[in-house]
């Protein structure tokens, strides 16, 4: 026997005894765990017929063979740009048809015309039909009731769409009675007929739009604008968008400089922060840019910016929007040395090769001039003018404008007042018309792609946005509060406490669910006057994630193996880490999530320090490079509750034709090897529906087996529907066709199908067909006696090809008292679940285990199930893969039943047993959550949280390792500290106050997001959810959301070589002097942890919930980061110069609308009446 002496992380005494030669108390635990272990994978393996169906695999001649990755990651590459290639074709048919029409309509100023408005659209909900409001201009506007039937379809994430119109999108702050508004709307019109033939064409086509520069966006489909768009002023303005300005312009280099002086003030302030927002708003991720702020000196608004152009990423434009909040006016504005300051900057990085290359700007924001500065233009930007200038005049009584003027107009640029709020956001993208002059010139149209992004249901993660939230949350929650105080007799039983729940927030409600999406874009230019170099809008169309992903083909790729895409910035078009959601809400930033962000490389280095093999593998991909190359990876699953690490190999290569790269992971080594195993289905040996019949099967959800896009008008048909209708009509009738590679879009005159994948599903579900009563050693048994004995609820078995078949066990009685949904109605995407995913990885440590699991909330429930698992794979040596896994759920109480009942049997008398007082005994999985416990309310729970001291020494014993994770993506919430309750009561006329006050709030907030200004920086508007009540120790908090990153320790079992219990001790940790002992012992054919602690020494415990922390980084080491602007690779066109512009006599000035009282503010106001009548329901 061999004992160490150790000191674990609390700093207690640890006594190691490591025994080979098993005295008796550690002899009762073997004996225990290897009867257990014995006892429920024997049942488990029968019951779910692990070997009858590892056997049917062999005898159908299932066999492994190596993939060979390079050839995988080409054929991915021509298959995804091929389809590509397809859009592109689509929107250059919209651009043409675009031109053409615009060329030939004659103006008609007194323009009477109708047409289909999405924002005006209401769904009736009985008849699946919306009335659109049609506006008719005349002397007296009218209104024309036009029926538009819409019906939901799967292409289109689920909305309702109509395939014989298009759907016409005016913004809020744009007049839609404008005759050259109606003129545009008007000619477009054509184009409806361009995107039915486009859909015709390619089926797989999604939005197809054209966004005027006159402010509309024609889409087709046609469709509804969302409701959730109409229930706040509705925002969108497809210029501004990111797909609009990076077809209309290349990208660039901007200076904004900020007039700071001491006129500066009131409303003149907030108007140049809301013109600093909206500029930033329209900036991508191409471009680079700073702010400064002058008076008699010059000060970047960002200290950290210092001397530098950053890029326009989303967490760069909130830390610019965060500091111009603190800006103070002061002094004398120094136009000569900010003018000065901004030009040799520009010139700096123009001469150094750093930022975009392309275009460059200064934006000035000012209430007034005192002259020209013509001397410092003709010093820095003469005669060549490569430095546009583009000024914002700000206030309602300036008079002088001749300089501001002169300094846009002399240089390119264009000049603009604005007066009022209301005005900036439709006055400052009037910039991006200026900025594409080089393109329209050129006569070229570039395509752009973008970043991933949100369909336009998803709401941003915005203050405005949580503030509402927070408001409803609140809310509620004073409704308990008040009625416990006011009627403490009564229970609250009726009332909904959502502070009772983990999560902070009310859970949003969606109409569809989130769709990330590419957009391919192109310019359109106005022809009718070549010399003018109008841009008339832009072409697009939406290209949905999952249609990649579909041509990567997941079933081919393999369990725990995936695909994903990275973008000429390092950032991740797609990724199965990628997490755009917090609390249903998109998280600032999801865009430009980079890829060193979600690939977590195994290694001990701190918050943001990269490993080279992963940088060198982003940089490779960023350049367009075909390559390869490995890394040990940690894996969160489940929430960041569990872990897993991993060695992989990446494959990559560029799509061509794109910014993009793609690329394949696969875990070693399995991942290198792939089940050969399909029937030729034609040949109709049998009737392969028999495999199908019942309801006890299911197919992967999102997996395409077959398709047929050509149906515009069916209903919902689930996946097992339509493998049903394939075997009985189209196999039958041979009315189908095999997917083939084709340069050319497929023609769906008949469903299109995926071999290989058919021809899987098939053989899997003749393979997994067993007699299941076949599969018990002991005759007398039945399977229904079997599966009461052990408490089995349900049997699965889930295969590569995405087919999940069952057999449910439970009773009625089961089924009304149960808390948890069988495995058959939540988890059926086979190997893309976790219970899948961990049983192959769990393989490689242990190929004769089972990997069992819990709910994290269990023991919270009366009822619960636990999930047990088991990788089936094929092959020999290190030659191996999984082609399924079977897996069974045990009610939980009859899985603790016996464990407890297998503890106390011993050879021979038991001294001890488990629900004796003198022992705690519990079950742990492999990354240390509790399965088992004689207290219910353990179960589920990370056993640190009871006993955190204790788990520190198994870690110390070498039974668990620590994992130390940073999570990139989180979100943190912290405390308001302006939000408080008086101490004064309730009374009628505080009430009325609230009212009043979060009126105004509103108030505010809607003139306020006319412009845009929502980046996080509302708190000069009253708090929404301000509240009087007494002060008392249950009153809510208001919390400001923000992104940040956050840090955890997770845990994993180590391998052991050999399964001898381990014998444990905590010496002096009870002031008594007493030691606490315990035994460690894993259980044989399992993933689990049998741990045996001896109650006779009552040591205080330490708790340590398995949450991550906020890493609250060095002021210094954060700006050093920010400023640092990790590798990446510029656009492959730029625009920025074209003879021509020197001599065009362009429009380079506009005036303020609002002289007395603008349109914009009508349509603010109007807006605003809306609301609150429907808030109050008025």
């Amino acid at each position: 026997m061999e004992e160490r002496v150790a000191t674990n992380h609390s700093g207690s005494q640890l006594q190691l005894t490591f025994s080979p030669a098993i005295v008796s108390r550690e002899i009762w635990v073997n004996n225990w765990a290897l009867r257990f272990g014995k006892s429920i994978v024997g049942g488990s393996t029968q019951a779910t017929c692990l070997q009858k169906i590892e056997a049917k695999y062999q005898e159908l001649g299932a066999s492994v063979e190596w993939v060979d990755a390079t050839q995988m990651i080409e054929e991915m590459r021509t298959d995804v740009q091929t389809v590509l290639s397809w859009k592109k074709l689509a929107i250059d048919r919209i651009r043409e048809a675009a031109e053409h029409a615009a060329a030939g309509h004659q103006h008609d100023k007194n323009i009477k015309f109708e047409y289909y408005n999405a924002r005006e659209a209401e769904e009736k909900e009985e008849s699946n039909k919306i009335e659109s409001n049609d506006i008719i201009v005349e002397s007296k506007p009218q209104k024309s009731i036009r029926d538009l039937e819409l019906k939901p379809h799967r292409n289109f994430a689920n909305a309702p769409v109509n395939f014989n119109h298009s759907s016409v999108h005016v913004p809020t702050n744009v007049y839609d009675k404008d005759p050259k508004v109606l003129n545009s709307i008007k000619w477009s019109e054509y184009l409806t007929f361009i995107f039915k033939n486009n859909l015709a064409v390619d089926p797989s086509l999604n939005w197809q739009y054209f966004g005027s520069s006159t402010g509309f966006l024609r889409t087709f489909p046609a469709t509804s604008w969302t409701k959730e768009g109409r229930q706040k002023p509705d925002l969108y303005d497809c210029r501004t968008r990111n797909w609009y300005v990076k077809a209309a312009a290349s990208a660039k280099d901007i200076v904004i400089l900020v007039d700071s002086s001491g006129s500066m003030t009131g409303i003149r302030k907030e108007i140049a922060r809301n013109v600093v927002a909206d500029i930033l708003s329209t900036l991508t991720e191409d471009d680079f840019v700073t702010v400064l702020k002058f008076d008699e000196d010059v000060f970047p608004v960002v200290p950290c910016f210092e001397n530098s152009l950053v890029q326009a990423s989303e967490e760069n434009v909130r830390e610019f929007m965060k500091h111009m909040r603190k800006i103070d006016t002061a002094n004398i504005a120094n136009f000569t040395l900010s003018l000065i300051t901004a030009f040799e900057l520009l010139q700096r990085y123009n001469r150094s090769g750093l930022g975009t290359q392309c275009n460059q700007a200064i934006m000035i924001i000012t209430d007034g001039a005192p002259n020209t500065f013509e001397d410092i233009f003709r010093r820095y930007n003469y005669p060549n003018i490569p430095v546009r200038v583009f000024t914002y005049l700000i206030g309602k009584e300036v008079t002088e404008t001749h300089e501001v003027n002169y300094m846009a107009c002399a240089n390119k640029g264009y000049y603009t007042h604005m007066a009022t709020l209301s005005e900036v956001r439709d006055k400052v993208q009037k910039y991006v018309p200026v900025m594409s002059r080089p393109v329209v010139l050129s006569g070229a149209h570039p395509y752009i792609w973008t970043s991933g992004y949100a369909d336009v249901p998803a709401t941003d993660l915005t203050l405005a946005e949580w503030e509402d939230r927070e408001f409803e949350r609140i809310r509620r929650r004073l409704n308990v509060m008040r009625r416990k105080h006011w009627f403490a007799a009564q229970e609250d039983e009726d009332y909904d406490d959502p502070d009772s729940t983990p999560e902070p927030l009310i859970e949003a409600k969606t109409i569809r669910p989130l769709q990330l999406m590419t957009t391919v874009a192109t310019p359109v230019f106005d022809k009718r006057n070549p010399k003018v170099a109008n841009l008339l809008g832009v072409a697009g169309t939406d290209v949905p994630i999952r249609e990649i992903t579909k041509l990567t083909r997941a079933y081919k790729i393999g369990v725990n193996a995936y695909s994903f895409a990275v973008t000429n910035n390092g950032h991740v078009l797609y990724h199965p880490e990628l997490r755009p959601l917090f609390q249903n809400l998109l998280k600032p930033g999801y865009r430009n999530v980079d890829l060193t962000e979600v690939e977590l490389v195994d290694t001990n280095t701190g918050l943001y320090e990269f490993d080279e093999a992963l940088l060198t593998i982003r940089k490779n991909m960023v350049d367009r490079r075909i390559g390869w190359g490995k890394m040990s990876v940690k894996v969160p699953i489940d929430g960041f509750k569990r872990i897993v690490t991993r060695n992989n190999s990446y494959y990559y290569g560029p799509i061509d034709d794109t910014p993009f790269s793609l690329a394949v992971s696969l875990p070693e080594p399995y991942g290198h090897y792939r089940i050969i195993g399909q029937v030729e289905v034609k040949r109709k040996e049998e009737d392969w529906l028999e495999y199908f019949r019942g309801d006890n099967w299911r197919v992967h959800p999102n997996w395409v087996y077959c398709e047929n896009l050509q149906k515009k008008d069916d209903g919902y048909t689930s996946a097992e529907e339509n493998i049903r209708i394939f075997l009985a009509d189209s196999l039958a009738s041979q009315n189908f066709r095999w997917r083939t590679s084709s340069t050319r879009p497929p023609i769906f005159d008949k469903p299109i199908c995926e071999k290989d994948l058919i021809q899987s599903l098939v053989f899997d579900a003749k393979a997994t067909s067993v007699d299941h009563d076949s599969c018990f050693e002991n005759k007398n048994n039945n399977e229904k006696k079997f599966m009461e004995m052990f408490g089995i609820s349900v049997t699965f078995v889930a295969t590569r090809s995405g087919l999940l078949r069952f057999v449910d066990h439970a009773t009625a009685a089961d089924r009304h008292n149960s808390t948890d949904k069988p495995i058959f109605e939540q988890y059926t995407k086979a190997t893309e679940e976790e219970y899948y995913k961990r049983a192959v990885d769990f393989y490689n440590i242990n190929s004769s285990a089972f990997v069992f699991s819990v709910p994290f909330d269990a023991g919270n429930r009366k009822t619960s199930l636990v999930t047990g698992s088991h990788a089936i794979f094929l092959g020999s040596g290190k030659k191996k893969a999984p082609a399924a896994v079977v897996g069974l759920q045990f009610h939980h109480s009859k899985f603790a039943e016996r464990f407890f009942e297998t503890t106390t049997k011993c050879m021979q008398s038991c001294r001890y047993k488990c629900r004796d007082d003198e022992l705690d005994c519990f079950l742990l999985d492999n990354n240390g959550f509790i399965i088992v416990s004689e207290k219910h309310e353990h179960t589920g729970k990370f056993f640190g949280e009871i006993d955190y001291t204790l788990f520190d020494s198994m870690i110390e014993i070498g039974i668990y390792k620590r994992v130390h994770a940073f999570d990139y993506q989180a979100v943190c919430l912290e405390l308001d500290p302006s939000f408080g309750f008086a101490p004064f009561l309730l009374t009628p006329l505080h009430h009325i106050r609230n009212v009043l006050n979060w009126i105004w709030s509103k108030l505010a907030l809607f003139y306020i997001q006319f412009s845009l200004y929502e980046w996080w920086a509302k708190d000069w508007v009253v708090a929404s959810s301000e509240f009087d009540y007494e002060d008392s120790d249950e009153r809510p908090n208001k919390t400001i959301p923000h992104p940040c990153e956050k840090e955890i320790d997770l845990y994993e079992m180590l391998p052991r070589e050999f399964l001898e219990p381990v014998k444990g001790r905590l010496s002096m940790c009870h002031s008594s002097g007493c030691d606490k002992q315990f035994i460690v012992q894993q259980v044989p054919y399992t993933n689990l942890v049998m741990l045996v602690v001896y109650t006779t020494c009552p040591c205080e415990t330490t708790s340590v919930k398995l949450e991550p922390t906020e890493v609250r980084q060095n002021e210094t080491l954060r700006c050093a980061r920010m400023k640092q602007n990790i590798y990446r690779r510029r656009p492959n066109v730029c625009l920025n110069y074209h003879p021509e512009e020197t001599d065009m006599k362009q429009e380079c000035g506009s005036s303020s609308f609002l002289k007395s009282f603008s349109i914009s503010n009508l349509l603010v106001l109007i807006t605003i009446i809306q609301y609150i009548l429907q808030r109050f329901h008025i």
